[in-house]
């Protein structure tokens, strides 16, 4: 049987995911901004504010970093403005950081996650209904029945923005913009990442050492945290995986006696 491999099998100048050097930053036109006013004091309005601004989503020609970064922009800016507890205005609000294949990921999956909500729903009242007593001249009973059936009746004819309002809580809207983030990013994002810090990743020359180890802690922190599936920090490498990849990259193996020098330093 013939087998055919891949053109960049076992190709080891393939681009990472996530190099250890971060790509120069593009100019990017003022219309791709997005602008917020962040207080210093989210609670308070009035408090002092700064302007923030960070680059829209579009989700065609964004580099893994340059989502990763975005995802970390959208929660400043909704902590600056005081929206991490309203999944509802917290929606409203990352739509303006959106647009093209993203925006519209990002809308199916609400819809998606209302669907199994309003069903919940509808069914509690149902059974709320058929668990009442039967009607009979006792007023506090016919009463409890007239609000069973109107509350059922209220469930199955309400339209989808009206159990929004109510279904999509905070929760609901991470699980939202993290689907947008794994649809975006390429497959087995977290793997590649760590294989490449693992095996591939070096320090360049001209680097300096603890610039080296800021890098791979950024990328562990900043970033592999951010990855699908878990977009936690349990997916973190832990300190004695980040020291077994700072001996493993300098270009010259007697430059890791410094690199762990300054790690401990």
């Amino acid at each position: 049987m013939k087998v055919s491999v891949p053109k960049d099998f076992g190709d080891s100048n393939k681009k990472p995911v996530l190099p250890l050097v971060p790509e120069p930053i593009e100019s990017i036109k003022k219309e791709d901004l997005a602008a917020v006013n962040s207080c210093s004091d989210p609670s308070d309005h009035a408090s002092t504010q700064v302007k923030f601004s960070f680059k829209g989503l579009d989700g065609d020609h964004e580099t893994p970093r340059e989502i990763l970064e975005w995802r970390c922009n959208v929660d400043r800016a909704l902590t600056g403005l005081d929206l991490n507890g309203n999944g509802l205005s917290s929606c409203d609000m990352c739509k303006q950081f959106m647009r093209g294949s993203a925006l519209g990921s990002f809308i199916a999956k609400a819809g998606a996650l209302l669907v199994p909500r309003k069903a919940d729903a509808t069914v509690a009242c149902e059974l709320a209904r058929d668990n009442c007593p039967p009607a009979t001249d006792a007023g506090h009973v016919v009463a409890d029945f007239n609000v069973l059936r109107a509350a059922v009746l209220t469930a199955t004819t309400r339209d989808t923005l009206d159990h929004l309002n109510e279904a999509y809580d905070p929760e609901a809207f991470e699980d939202s913009l993290n689907e947008v983030v794994k649809n975006l990013l390429p497959n087995k994002t977290l793997q590649r990442v760590k294989r490449h810090l693992r095996r591939e990743a070096r320090k360049p020359i001209d680097m300096g050492a603890k610039q080296c180890i800021m890098h791979v802690c950024r990328i562990n922190t900043k970033e592999i945290a951010r990855c699908p599936p878990a977009f936690d920090d349990t997916e973190c490498l832990t300190p004695d995986e980040i020291i077994d990849i700072l001996l493993f990259v300098p270009p010259r193996v007697g430059n890791a006696k410094w690199i762990v020098k300054d790690l401990i330093l």
